[in-house]
């Protein structure tokens, strides 16, 4: 006899305001361009539901809807204009009968496939699962053009090869919190969602995290393209040891031209370059009263060979303003890619259990290639609510000075989760963990 299912439903709706203000300083590009500032004023708005438990095999159906209005636009550097901007993106819609349930699974829709860093695709994905921890699958179909095509930038505007398709493999085992390990790899077809670069590009894709006894910690990424080049569109890999006293490792880290393109602001006058980083950093605890912090890092530009390189270390006091907050000093010298600087850093954090602060200070000084001094404040806040069990808030703001701009940040984001059941903490994220 059948087993009678009760559809369950539940999603989390979340309503985001970010405002910017940015006044160039003295004769600066903004003004040069007719514009003496920068601003932004952002509303985010976004909603996601899943609706479950249909039959035995437990197929869902995913929805995810997102809205992105920019009342004053973006200053761009190729048109250097300010101008009304929204996007409505319709991120996830698709039929899915989970691989964590089945051993044959599939989805059908428009879905995410983070086995092989697609972003958005319109078609289907077909696996099997061969164990508890292994699976292959393969996907095929098209690339939501206003999805893949970056922000700020119009899909209409843009030539893209829709077309993708391709394969993978996925292992993924969670025992316990200190040996848990995650690996896939892929190859496929499809645009590269980048600025610059809208060719379909073929490429392996690998990613990785490996949990050991609780004291070691490796990942990795690479993202080679076949064609229509050979090369190496971005890497990572990261080795961290840790103890009760002790946490110790570091990392290598290849970028793109894209990735600098995208971080650049409108002060730097580099041509956007793929960076190639060194990152080494230390903690070690000497007592219940402090800790000391150490790190290193060396970051190279492929374009002209211009490195940058920083030095930093600190103190880190726990329990000195309350049982659960933590005070951090820290001084740093950094030879930038056209300056050398020096800075002094101070912050403080508490975690309570209906809400969370933190706050930073950075005082910097910066000595450019031509003799000009420019000195930088910048004060960061930070803050979470979580005074209802469905309902959770966050809040940022950024104060930022220097010889050439001033900028003020906010940021206020609200979050309401709703429907039945609990989440399950194996094959969803926990609740509000992305927020």
């Amino acid at each position: 006899m059948p087993t009678a299912q009760a559809v369950e439903f539940r999603g989390d709706a979340r309503l985001g305001h970010y405002s910017r203000q940015v006044e160039f300083q003295g004769a600066f590009l903004g003004q040069t361009a007719g514009e003496t500032n920068n601003d932004e004023q952002v509303i985010n708005l976004q909603l996601k539901a899943t609706a479950d438990e249909f039959n035995d095999s437990k197929d869902r159906f995913i929805f995810d809807f997102r809205d992105k209005r920019d009342g004053f636009g973006k200053l761009e550097r190729e048109n250097l204009l300010l101008s009304n901007y929204e996007r409505r993106q319709l991120r996830l819609a698709a039929y899915q009968r989970p691989w964590e349930s089945n051993r044959t699974y599939f989805t059908v829709g428009r879905f995410t496939l983070p086995e092989a860093n697609i972003v958005a695709n319109d078609g289907a994905e077909f696996g099997y699962r061969t164990s508890k921890a292994s699976r292959y699958g393969a996907f095929a179909g098209q690339g939501a053009k206003d999805i893949i095509a970056p922000l700020y930038v119009d899909p209409e505007t843009r030539v893209i090869p829709t077309t993708q398709f391709g394969a993978y493999y996925n292992y993924e085992t969670k025992d316990t919190p200190d040996d848990s390990s995650y690996l896939t790899n892929a190859v496929a077809q499809a645009p590269t969602y980048d600025i610059t670069d809208s060719e379909s590009h073929l490429y392996y894709y690998q990613q990785g995290l490996f949990t050991i006894g609780g004291l070691h910690r490796i990942g990795s990424l690479v993202h080679f393209d076949f064609s229509p080049k050979a090369s190496l569109r971005r890497g990572y890999v990261s080795y961290y040891y840790q103890t009760e006293r002790l946490r110790a490792g570091g990392y290598v880290n290849q970028t793109t031209t894209e990735d600098y393109l995208i971080k650049q602001v409108i002060q730097d006058v580099l041509v956007p370059s793929a960076v190639r980083t060194i990152d080494l950093d230390l903690r070690y605890r000497v007592s219940q009263a402090f800790s000391v912090d150490a790190s290193a890092s060396q970051g190279t530009r492929t374009a002209d060979g211009k490195v940058r390189t920083e030095f930093t270390g600190g103190l880190l006091f726990p329990k000195v303003l309350g049982d659960t907050s933590s005070t951090r000093l820290q001084l740093g010298v950094r030879q930038n890619f056209l300056s050398k600087d020096n800075f002094t850093k101070i912050a403080y954090d508490y975690w309570g259990k209906t809400v969370s602060v933190g706050v930073a200070y950075t005082l910097s000084n910066e000595t450019y290639d031509d003799g000009t001094i420019n000195k930088r404040t910048i004060l960061m806040l930070d803050a979470g609510i979580f005074v209802l069990e469905d309902v959770r808030g966050s809040l940022g703001y950024e104060m930022e000075s220097d010889s050439k701009v001033k900028a003020n940040a906010l940021f206020v984001m609200f979050g309401y989760r709703f429907g039945t059941s609990a989440t399950s903490p194996r094959t969803r994220p926990a609740r509000f963990e992305e927020m």
